[in-house]
């Protein structure tokens, strides 16, 4: 081969990478400029707080004064304190918010609570829940 046709070549090949890293960092940009829609980790631990932003429904408040409302449904088995806060685990309050009015009752059963506060035993059956409260 002779001299030309070997810079030939070589002019070639960097113009085919040139190519190759201006698609990568178009790719990259892209990438930049839309953010991630998930989360890339979940959190261990909900508070209070974060547990009454994903139920929804009732006020922190509410959540605050009544822990039969909570994930657990009170039962300090299913709490810890993190960093001095009272906490709940993720797989529990995965569980928990997919509890409407009418099953909590069966849910604080699964939790092993066997005293139902009056109130929650009548949003229970306005809710067309199993149990019917007397009264």
């Amino acid at each position: 081969m002779d001299k030309v046709s070997t810079v030939d070549l070589n002019v070639r090949q960097l113009m085919l990478l040139v190519e190759k890293l201006s698609l990568s960092v178009g790719d990259f940009m892209k990438q930049m400029d839309t953010p991630e829609k998930e989360q890339l980790f979940e959190k261990e631990f909900y508070t209070v707080e974060d547990c009454a932003k994903l139920k929804g429904g009732a006020a922190l408040n509410t959540f605050k004064q009544n822990r039969f409302l909570l994930p657990g449904c009170g039962n300090p088995k299913f709490a810890s304190y993190v960093g001095g806060r009272l906490c709940f685990p993720r797989s529990e309050v995965m569980k928990w918010l997919k509890v409407t009015d009418a099953d909590y009752l069966d849910y604080a059963k699964e939790c092993g609570i066997t005293v139902i506060p009056e109130k929650l035993l009548h949003l229970s059956a306005k809710a067309g829940g199993s149990y019917v409260c007397a009264g």
